[in-house]
């Protein structure tokens, strides 16, 4: 799937994008809201939008979930308590790596700030007030709040700040009672604050983590049925309104989740094609943005991967991306080496785990072909197909599909005693082919 470029038309759609503000909450914890933050974050940036993450968590996870370019002096605390200039909120914005994406970091959310921010009288609107600056509204289309997983005034203004919440929830019955207690009531207490002008935005909930087992099916489809069923909201006493509602589109508890976030990757760009019975997670995301904001629906907008992936990666000054994706490497090393390489593509071939830490290219390698003389040694298509993503995302990583078969095809009539090191030969030598 080749990525969509942008015409003027798109250009355009881009520039009148008015900014949404969304908030991903939940009265519990370890329900995914950071890691669903990141994703979508990420996943807007690269289909050209501009991308504003606040981590307004006590705990700083969305603020070390991606490398950093630039650090700013400030953070959520002087972006809350500071004055409204216009130097104070940019001192507060830092930058990650990837284009589009930028960060105000949870910076020592103690007690005491707590405290300080519940004492105002203006605690409801604090985090409005910010994210409603000309600055913030002139240079982002989406600003992404991640908040803590617990009652508090951090996460009334965060609510109070949003055009939309977005509420992760779990299959399993103990996450689906708390989201239908805790979470209710929040919004409950929070419509209160009509009375001095604030309403409550809509909700859109997504099941977190679905597996395939039979119980997490059924719970899904109980959390299913509260929203759609009238005489089961009644019952449990739970209003719609018409501002409540659950996503079709489901995150699965797929292992791709948790590998992107320890490379700190987006997952889209991780995991690109399906291999299993589940979506990979770049069409997964995908869905999920269609269906929260269908105006990007309508245009099937797709996400490039960022284009050069490893070249941002590798910029010198580039901060912060100890472990990003080899061990030990502190930015201005070169991400991929030959040697691992190769190591890596022996354990695909002998069906050994292996974590390479390398993405896999950006080409649907289920629609090339194959010489003879890759299957010789009796190895699966799948087998051959993970080998030969890993040459050309290290060697050639802007190969579209068709220069990957151009590339193939070199080889279909010769008989190659090392196919693979010849392959990464060739890539190598047309290395500088451009998209």
């Amino acid at each position: 799937m080749q990525a969509q470029s942008f015409n003027q038309v798109e250009r355009k759609f881009h520039e009148n994008f008015a900014t949404k503000v969304i908030s991903v909450v939940s009265t519990k914890g370890g329900t995914g809201k950071t890691t669903l933050t990141a994703n979508l974050s990420a996943l807007l940036a690269d289909l050209g939008f501009r991308v504003l993450m606040v981590d307004a968590d006590v705990q700083p996870s969305l603020s070390k979930f991606y490398p950093l370019s630039q650090t700013a002096e400030l953070g959520v605390v002087e972006f809350l308590l500071g004055d409204n200039s216009e130097k104070n909120v940019a001192d507060c914005i830092s930058h990650t790596v990837f284009p589009n994406l930028d960060i105000v970091l949870s910076n020592n959310i103690s007690g005491d700030i707590q405290h300080k921010i519940s004492q105002r009288l203006d605690r409801a609107a604090l985090l409005k007030t910010k994210v409603m600056h000309p600055l913030i509204r002139r240079s982002y289309d989406f600003v992404m709040i991640d908040t803590q997983g617990a009652v508090g005034a951090l996460q009334d203004a965060a609510s109070f700040a949003a055009d939309l919440l977005i509420s992760p929830v779990m299959p399993t019955v103990l996450s689906a009672r708390e989201f239908l207690s805790g979470t209710y009531n929040m919004l409950e207490r929070l419509a209160t604050g009509s009375a001095i002008g604030l309403s409550i935005p809509p909700l859109m909930a997504v099941i977190y983590a679905k597996s395939r087992t039979r119980d997490a099916s059924e719970i899904s489809a109980s959390i299913r049925d509260i929203f759609d069923d009238e005489v089961i909201r009644k019952e449990l006493n739970q209003e719609m309104d018409g501002k409540k509602r659950l996503l079709k589109t489901f995150i699965p508890n797929a292992k791709a989740y948790t590998e992107a976030a320890s490379l700190r990757l987006p997952v889209h760009c991780h995991d690109r094609f399906q291999t299993n019975k589940s979506d990979c997670a770049f069409d997964v995301m995908h869905h999920l943005v269609y269906e929260i904001f269908p105006p990007i629906g309508e245009r099937q907008l797709k996400a490039s991967c960022f284009h050069d992936l490893a070249d941002l990666l590798n910029e010198e000054g580039v901060e912060d991306v100890s472990g990003c994706l080899n061990d030990g490497n502190a930015g201005n090393e070169p991400l991929f080496e030959e040697p691992d390489l190769f190591v890596c593509i022996a354990d695909i071939l002998a069906g050994n785990p292996c974590e390479h830490n390398i993405p896999f290219g950006f080409v649907d390698y289920s629609s090339l072909t194959y010489p003879a003389c890759f299957f010789d040694a009796g190895h699966s298509h799948q087998q051959i197909s993970d080998a030969i993503r890993l040459i050309v995302r290290v060697k050639f990583p802007n190969a579209t599909d068709g220069e990957i078969q151009m590339l193939l095809d070199e080889m279909s009539d010769r008989s190659i005693p090392s196919p693979f090191e010849h392959f990464a030969v060739l890539c190598e030598e047309k290395g500088d082919c451009d998209e």
